[in-house]
């Protein structure tokens, strides 16, 4: 695969491509009670995430590469909230996922932020709507494209994805998951890891 595709009005250059390969495996995390694939925001919600349509032109699943860049995506993704209760965590669980075909995917880190004539701040500005912008922007001129590949705002050193509902359930092979309830030792890990602790203090009734 080329390392970059034919240029298009609004991307010039082209479109500098990150792939991931069929057999390679994605990490999200997801509250118990819900499966481990949703593509969102759900039919006639607002948008949440930084990379959602702005008017629901498409729904994005978030994964990452590592369980690391999915916990800090998802449990710790509010900086001031290093403080968190235990059972916020175990409300949650981590789902390994292999990929049943090649993803081609927009790269937006490292040299891709230049290439597509943006900076870091894509993926970790507080303002969300010129990352919205710019992946409404790729899925109207690339309808090949799967999704995008960026670096977590909390932690630039795990990559995340944001996979456009293009890539279909069955893309996606689903592997056993673990509760962060049934394996303290990782959960305690993955909190040192970023510095957070748990609130021992007694809820407030």
């Amino acid at each position: 695969m080329p390392a970059y595709t034919a240029p298009t009005a609004r991307f010039p250059s082209g479109l500098r491509i990150a792939a991931l390969d069929a057999g390679d495996v994605v990490v999200r995390v997801h509250q118990k009670i819900h499966g481990a694939i949703f593509f969102g925001p759900a039919p006639g919600a607002t948008p949440q995430g930084r990379f959602d349509a702005p008017a629901g032109q498409y729904r994005l699943l978030y994964v990452a590469q590592r369980l690391e860049g999915a916990f800090v995506e998802t449990v710790l993704r509010r900086p001031a909230n290093r403080i968190v209760r235990r059972a916020f965590v175990e409300e949650r669980m981590w789902t390994p996922r292999r990929l049943h075909r090649q993803l081609v995917l927009a790269k937006l880190m490292d040299e891709g932020l230049l290439f597509h004539g943006v900076d870091a701040s894509i993926s970790a500005g507080a303002d969300y709507a010129p990352s919205r912008a710019l992946a409404l922007a790729l899925h109207e001129d690339y309808p090949d494209l799967d999704g995008l590949a960026y670096r977590s705002r909390h932690n630039n050193g795990e990559v995340c994805y944001a996979l456009f509902d293009r890539v279909l359930s069955s893309d996606l092979v689903t592997l056993p998951g673990q509760r962060f309830e049934d394996d303290p030792a990782r959960t305690d890990q993955l909190m040192r890891l970023h510095g957070a602790v748990f609130d021992t203090s007694l809820p407030i009734t």
